[in-house]
């Protein structure tokens, strides 16, 4: 199956994981390389989470905003080889469009979070489970 190049974001959740950065690091520059390298981390953080808790996520309704080179965003091919290997991506569907949705997914979960807490609960997200 062939993969993309680029994956992303609908608009919305382009626009909350943008204020997200924001309220997170206050003090970067919204343009920097620093912001960007910030920004891979909280998407790779949304479907890490998304794969830990196990989420079925559903297509993107408006995926307008596909800015992420995967080559960048995975270069070491961590979460497809994550994903491939758990065998959590239906059959129907390119890996990297799975993990798009479940980025999606997981940035609006982070965003709501954010609002209704103030922060993110980061003890929630490491606990241990078993």
């Amino acid at each position: 199956m062939n993969e993309p190049d680029r994956i992303g974001l609908t608009p919305l959740a382009s626009q909350q994981l943008d204020e997200l950065l924001i309220e997170l690091n206050p003090s970067e520059d919204a343009r920097g390389e620093t912001f960007k390298l910030i920004k891979f981390d909280i998407y790779r953080l949304a479907v890490a989470l998304g794969i830990k808790e196990n989420k079925k996520p559903k297509p993107l309704d408006d995926k307008s905003n596909a800015v992420f080179r995967v080559y960048e965003l995975d270069r070491d091919k961590t979460l497809y080889t994550v994903v491939e290997c758990l065998g959590v991506c239906p059959d129907e569907l390119p890996i990297y469009s799975f993990i798009e949705q479940l980025a999606e997914q997981g940035i609006k979960e982070l965003y709501q979070h954010f609002q209704l807490r103030g922060e993110l609960p980061y003890a929630e997200y490491f606990a241990d489970k078993a």
